[in-house]
Formats: C-alpha cells, sequence, structure tokens
C-alpha cells in the first residue's frame, strides 16, 4: 500500500483578504513552504483549500484574486477550487453538510455540547468573573443542559453554538517540527467549534477537512501554535490520528516592528506592480525563515529547482523580511537568464524589463521630464528620432541592448536607467547637439571611412534584429583600429567615435564595442552619414 510521504495542505482564510482581497506576504510564504515541502517529497502532494466560513468578512471577489497572485508566483497545486481532486469540494461553504455531520456525532458522544448563551449572557459572565478576580473564560453555563432540554430548544430553532469540552483530555502537549515540545499550562475552555450562522469555526473545519483530504503534514503560522492543543483534543475525540505540524516564524518589519496588513510590502500586490520575477520573489521568500543548501549560487529557474535547494531548516521567532536581498535576488535573476533564457522567461522578461523600458521611451518621444532634460541635456529637449532598432516598437529588440550592456548593469534599476543616462542608444543624437560638438570636435574623414567600410561587414556583427546571431569573428573595434592603422595613423580616435555614438565628445558612455554593438551596423552607418551632413552644411 503507497502511503503518502507527505502530503502540504494550505488554505486561505479569506478573512485575511477582507477589504482590498489582497494576499499577506505571510500568507504566501506559507503557500510557498507548502508547495516547496510536497514538491520536495516523493509522493507529496499540495492541496489549495479554500476557508470562506467567515461570511461576514467575505470577499466575493478574493477567490478569483488569490488563485491569479498564486499562479503568479509560480505554485503548482494538484488538488482545488479551480482544478478539482478526488477530496472535494474545495471550498468550506460548499462542505456544510460534512461539519454538521461531525458536530452531531461529537455531541452524541459527549465531547460537545450546544450553548444558547446570548452575547449579553457571555459578556455579562465575563465581567462578574472580571470583577471577582477570575479567569473570563466560558464558565461551562450550558454544560449542565439534559440532552433532551438541548435537543427541545434546538428543535424550537433557538439561536445557539456548540462548544466542545476543553478539559474532555486533560492537557495536551506535542512535537512541533520547528518550535519542538510545546504545552500549554492551563487547560482549554469550552471553545465554540459551530457558529449560530450553521458554519464551522476555523478549529473544527479544519480538523475535519485534514483528515478527510489524508493530510499528513500540515505547515502554518507561528500564530496558530497556541491553538494547536485544541485541534490534538479534536482530533481524539474523532479517534483519528494528526498531522505531523511545523509552525512558521513570523515575519516583521527591518525595524522589528509587525507587518501590518495595511503596510504596502505585506501585500503581494505591490511586488506585482513594482514587476518582480516570480522565481526571484519565491527565493527571497524562501529565504525568510530557511535557507539554501547553495548559498550564493544562482537563483533558482524553477520552483522545483528551489525545492530540491532549499535546506528545509526552520527559523523560530520573528524575521525580518529584509527587502534589499530582494532586489538583489531579483537582479541576479534577471541577468542570470538573460543570455538563454526559456520562453517563460522570455515572457517574463518582457513584461517587467523590455516593455517598462519602451514605455518609459515612449513617455519621452515627443517631449522631455525634468528629470530627463538635468540628465540627458538640453539639447534633447522636443520631439526626437529613435534609433533603427527601436524604429519597429518592438520591446523585444531592447534584449539585444541589454545583453549587450550585460556587465554594465548590476542591477534591474541600471536597466531602466539606461533611458534616463544613455539616450543616444535609444534616439538619434538631434542635430542642434551634433552641430554644436562637431565645431568642437570635428571627425576625421579617415574615421568616417572606416567605420562605414566595417559597416559593409556583416560577419563583424551582432545585429540588433536578429539576437541570436552567431558571435562575431572579430571585433568591430579592432576592425576600425586595423583600418586606420594601415592609414598611417595611430588610432586615438576614441573622442570622436563618441560624438558619432553619443552626439557629445564629452558625455559618459560604454567602451567602444559596446557602442558599436549596442547600436548595430544600420544605425551606424546612419550616424556616419549624418555627421558627414552636419559637417557638410557648417
Amino acid at each position: 500500500m503507497t502511503t503518502h510521504i507527505a502530503m502540504a495542505i494550505w488554505w486561505l482564510r479569506l478573512r485575511r483578504l477582507h477589504c482590498r482581497g489582497q494576499l499577506h506576504l505571510g500568507s504566501v510564504r506559507t503557500a510557498l513552504f507548502n508547495n516547496l515541502v510536497a514538491l520536495a517529497s516523493s509522493e507529496g502532494a499540495f492541496i489549495l483549500r479554500v476557508e470562506d466560513t467567515d461570511q461576514r468578512r467575505l470577499n466575493k471577489d478574493a477567490e478569483k484574486q488569490m488563485i491569479q497572485d498564486l499562479r503568479w508566483l509560480g505554485l503548482v497545486w494538484t488538488e482545488g477550487p479551480d482544478v478539482g481532486g478526488p477530496h472535494g469540494p474545495y471550498r468550506q461553504s460548499e462542505r456544510l453538510g460534512i461539519y454538521k455531520k461531525h458536530v452531531d456525532e461529537l455531541i452524541a458522544n459527549g465531547h460537545a455540547y450546544r450553548c444558547f448563551c446570548s452575547s449579553e449572557d457571555l459578556e455579562r459572565q465575563k465581567r462578574e468573573a472580571h470583577e471577582t478576580g477570575m479567569a473570563t473564560v466560558y464558565p461551562g453555563t450550558c454544560r449542565s443542559l439534559t440532552p433532551r432540554e438541548s435537543d427541545q430548544r434546538a428543535a424550537a430553532q433557538e439561536p445557539h453554538v456548540v462548544r466542545f469540552k476543553g478539559d474532555a483530555f486533560g492537557i495536551l502537549g506535542f512535537k512541533d517540527a520547528v518550535y519542538g515540545s510545546f504545552q500549554k499550562k492551563e487547560k482549554e475552555e469550552d471553545f465554540v467549534i459551530f457558529k449560530t450562522d450553521g458554519y464551522p469555526t476555523y478549529h473544527l473545519a479544519n480538523v475535519v477537512d485534514d483528515h478527510l483530504m489524508s493530510i499528513t503534514h500540515v505547515i502554518r503560522g507561528e500564530e496558530w501554535l497556541i491553538s494547536t492543543p485544541k485541534h490534538l483534543a479534536l482530533y481524539k475525540a474523532f479517534g483519528w490520528k494528526p498531522p505531523t505540524f511545523a509552525h512558521l516564524g513570523l515575519l516583521i518589519n527591518d525595524d522589528g516592528s509587525k507587518l501590518s496588513k495595511r503596510n504596502a510590502s505585506a501585500s503581494i500586490t505591490s511586488y506585482k506592480d513594482n514587476f518582480f520575477a516570480p522565481m526571484a520573489f519565491q527565493t527571497w521568500l524562501a529565504s525568510l525563515g530557511s535557507s539554501r543548501k547553495s548559498q550564493g549560487g544562482p537563483i533558482p529557474r524553477t520552483i522545483a529547482a528551489l525545492a530540491s535547494d532549499l535546506s528545509y531548516k526552520f527559523t523560530k521567532g520573528g524575521i525580518k523580511i529584509n527587502q534589499e536581498r530582494l532586489i538583489n535576488f531579483d537582479s541576479s535573476y534577471f541577468y542570470s537568464i538573460l543570455p538563454n533564457p526559456t520562453p517563460e522567461e522570455q515572457q517574463i522578461f518582457l513584461q517587467n524589463i523590455q516593455i517598462p523600458i519602451l514605455k518609459a521611451v515612449q513617455s519621452l518621444d515627443s517631449n522631455s521630464l525634468p528629470s530627463f532634460a538635468e540628465r540627458a541635456g538640453r539639447a534633447w529637449d522636443g520631439p526626437k528620432e529613435r534609433t533603427h532598432f527601436l524604429a519597429q516598437d518592438d520591446a523585444k529588440v531592447i534584449s539585444h541592448l541589454l545583453r549587450t550592456l550585460h556587465s554594465r548593469l548590476k542591477n534591474r534599476g541600471d536597466a531602466q536607467r539606461l533611458v534616463l543616462d544613455h539616450p543616444h542608444y535609444f534616439w538619434r543624437p538631434p542635430v542642434a547637439l551634433l552641430t554644436e560638438s562637431l565645431a568642437a570636435h570635428p571627425v576625421p574623414e579617415a574615421l568616417l571611412s572606416a567605420i562605414e567600410k566595417v559597416c559593409q561587414q556583416p560577419e563583424f556583427w551582432v545585429d540588433p534584429l536578429t539576437p541570436k546571431a552567431a558571435t562575431p569573428s572579430s571585433t568591430v573595434s579592432k576592425a576600425v583600429a586595423e583600418i586606420m592603422d594601415g592609414d598611417g595613423a595611430k588610432f586615438t580616435a576614441y573622442k570622436e567615435q563618441r560624438t558619432l555614438a553619443t552626439g557629445n565628445p564629452d558625455r559618459a558612455s560604454h567602451s567602444s564595442e559596446e557602442l558599436f554593438q549596442a547600436l548595430g551596423r544600420h544605425e551606424w552607418l546612419h550616424r556616419v552619414k549624418s555627421v558627414r551632413d552636419t559637417m557638410g552644411g557648417m
């Protein structure tokens, strides 16, 4: 008989999605660890269960948004409300009959009872207990009701909840997979397992569902550690074997404060909107409470690779989110996939870097932001003419530019700042700028001719429009230098090359070869002609 080595489950309490319906960072990390544990187990399964039993806080769009967010992150579940499976239904609101049956069983065997105390009764009881210095727990008022009286009042549709007898099995302890031995000092009060609206509480629903869905391992947040003895008592009452529990340390801000749900950094939406790569985000989340075997190695490129790389040694206590580390992971990931992305990675690269760069270019085509004019120079104000390889408005060709400048780009922000710091890659130098520069620093005809000659030899170039072209047999810089030296001149024309490429001999720029290959031979031919025309009209 085959047994599950680890069937991991993660459930989402929709009350956490109240108002905006956004997944909290802690919930996302819990989901990720469950998925990773399932993948690392040879027979593991990851089940998505929607816990929507708190009808007061239910957000009707939250489930759809949750699934979209988890899919964006790259999580894969084998069972769930959107994919089905042998243990359905996977929405707790569709399992009410199952819970009612199990509640009736607990009442029948004496482990639970109906409580008809009103909210006013409960408040009065707490107040009286507080005034006498006693614990403000439920005193068991309705425990003394006979089964007949309880049945009659329930049949008369008198509002009531169902409470589990908290002292049924004494004070229970257990060994948590992360926190070790755990046992509360005091016994449990008679806690509610079924509400007046006919919906179960989390305590009952998760125990019943975990058993019926054959869950062997439950990974959840540290805040549920204190409630686990309640769940163990329910398992005993039903005569079921409990799963292994692992409680994850809670996330906190870098200053040690609580990670508020109102904080933008606590929502997965803010990370999606800022174009972080899902695999970088996954790796960062996994590092918040665990570690990778290949510390400092490349970012895993699939969730399965991350599952194999994780140590599964979990950290206790508050875990600082350290967003600077996410930025580093994100940059490392993007520039590791840049040379040879898979089709899926190419799509991520397109959406997260190439399209944002193109949008920045589009926004500056006919006007200039103050920050752009300040960094690029006033000559770049107003309408601009795009380079040859950007003229077709295709974001994919930007990957050639980024591959060429790979060694210069330390993070994703550097790539997006190219538009401000190096406008010559995206637009042709304005005529006014060329005229001013060439008046002070004319470009010799010998250099123009040498570059023009090399532009006619495709074997030296990687064409921006065919980024998978073969590696050139030699560099453009070397070919130009050899022609210049052959004319008897020592090749010292970098400043003049910079004038051709950027329009300004004094502008900070990249190396000659980077300028040649980033712009491509068709664009260099155009710039040679522009310089000739400009000098001819002076």
